[in-house]
């Protein structure tokens, strides 16, 4: 046969199987409908024709969240894979996996006991008995606190004295993931109790004094400032060959067309609404970080190396953390995996990657650590150590990593406790321990001794951190 004719012959058969074979999936293609579970998360949802039902789960009862459009849910969450029992669901950097589940979520919604005391303690405590991960490491005995405080809980207990309650029991894991919001009338009520005026003038740090000490550095050692969202993140260069980015937060990262001009109240009240009103405000903020940090590095490109001060940064989205990185990594590069604790074990790990950005710093990286250095602040640390030249300077980082599973209690008051555990790629986790730096300074642990005496610091000497920087540079 004409080896032509042959070749043609081939490929109508191969665009005839390639259309069978999507007529096929078109014919299989999968309903959402039903009941998915979210497994280590005590999360589930019922996905209808129009609306998702929400729902969080535990032994002791479930309690529903919220509903939402169809439009609106799969706008938020893409789905990156599924299957007729699994779905994927990307959230910016976060994937969660839902199995299709037989349990009928609403048949244990307890609506009759909603604001019993009792039954909001059992929730509590049964929730974090089963999702929260690291009684271990904080040396915490769970069914002791039980034995302390279900007595302390009657079914006459005043909404305050409940929250007194747990917030006591919850203040004893010591874990800065964990949280408890009540109504503004309550938090006001529990703001104007009896204290003691001498313990608050003595532990609080004056207002503004945060601030005071950021401002003193850029005014000290850096020179042609420039800034992003109202000074939230600055950057210039400390010398022609040191570079400085100085960010407070990885929230604030998400980069609106708002007029420079308005006032900071106006600004910040016009980002919130913006951030708020976002289809998936993950996304907006791993955008902004994009184009923010496009910015610096086209700017600084010429330094030999660049210092991320993460002293002041509480954390924020993982998204701005990897995204920043992403313009130092000169590869792909795996920093660290994530898992979540499920019953007495663990899921699958996932694998946090590095994808290089178009526009990469190509000197040294260095980053100012202190006891401050928190949550997502602290994956940028933990990411930064697999990419070669990086050096860490400062003191402990705090040690707190887990993303915060939100959850609501039947009241309707919310809290969030830590149920993911991050691991290096060596298989270390830092959790409780914080990241040790390659140069000590041994800053105070306090957060008022801390800026206390990195002012004093700054005014007399100059900043040792930034003075480490200069000298291993010169040395280089």
């Amino acid at each position: 046969m004409n080896k032509v004719i042959l070749l043609l012959l081939i490929s109508i058969l191969t665009f005839s199987c390639q259309t069978n074979q999507k007529e096929d999936l078109k014919k299989e293609k999968i309903s959402l409908n039903g009941h998915w579970e979210n497994l280590g998360f005590g999360r589930g949802r019922i996905i209808g024709d129009s609306i998702v039902k929400s729902y969080h789960t535990s032994s002791a009862g479930n309690v529903r969240t919220s509903d939402n459009t169809i439009e609106n849910f799969f706008k938020y969450y893409k789905v990156d894979t599924l299957s007729n029992d699994t779905i994927l669901l990307k959230d910016g950097v976060k994937t969660f996996k839902l199995f299709r589940s037989e349990r009928d979520f609403a048949e244990n919604v307890k609506d009759s006991l909603a604001n019993d005391p009792k039954y909001n303690f059992e929730v509590l405590w049964n929730t974090f008995n089963e999702q929260y991960c690291y009684f271990k490491e904080r040396k915490i005995d769970w069914d002791a606190m039980y034995s302390k405080y279900a007595p302390q809980v009657k079914s006459e207990t005043k909404p305050l004295e409940l929250f007194l309650i747990f917030e006591k029991m919850l203040a004893e894991v010591n874990d800065g993931h964990i949280s408890i919001d009540v109504p503004d009338e309550l938090e006001e009520a529990y703001e104007n109790q009896s204290v003691s005026i001498d313990a608050v003038v003595e532990d609080e740090m004056p207002d503004g004094f945060d601030k005071k000490v950021k401002n003193l550095i850029i005014e000290k050692h850096v020179k042609n400032v420039s800034k992003f969202n109202q000074g939230e993140l600055k950057w210039g260069m400390v010398s022609k060959d040191v570079a400085y980015i100085q960010t407070s937060n990885m929230v604030s990262w998400a980069h609106y067309p708002i007029a420079d001009t308005v006032s900071k109240k106006q600004f910040w009240k016009q980002w919130w609404a913006k951030i708020n009103s976002a289809d998936n405000w993950h996304d907006d903020v791993a955008q902004g970080t994009r184009f923010m940090m496009d910015s610096i590095v086209g700017t600084i490109s010429n330094a030999k190396a660049c210092i991320i001060d993460l002293r002041f940064n509480g954390g924020g989205f993982d998204d701005a953390s990897v995204e920043i990185l992403n313009h130092f990594a000169k590869t792909e590069t795996d920093i660290c995996t994530k898992k979540v604790r499920l019953d007495d074990g663990f899921t699958e790990k996932q694998l946090m990657t590095l994808i290089p950005s178009e526009k990469v710093f190509k000197g040294t990286l260095y980053i100012l650590t202190s006891h401050e250095t928190a949550s997502a602040a602290e994956l940028l640390v933990l990411g930064s150590k697999e990419i070669p030249n990086t050096k860490i300077i400062g003191s402990t980082t705090e040690g707190v990593f887990s993303d915060i599973l939100r959850k609501k209690l039947p009241n309707g008051w919310t809290y969030g406790l830590s149920n993911m555990i991050y691991e290096s790629m060596a298989g270390v986790s830092y959790e409780e321990l914080g990241i040790t730096p390659d140069y000590s300074l041994d800053y105070p642990v306090n957060s008022k001794d801390f800026y206390e005496y990195l002012f004093d610091d700054v005014k007399d000497d100059g900043d040792a951190a930034i003075q480490k920087v200069i000298e291993l540079v010169k040395s280089e």
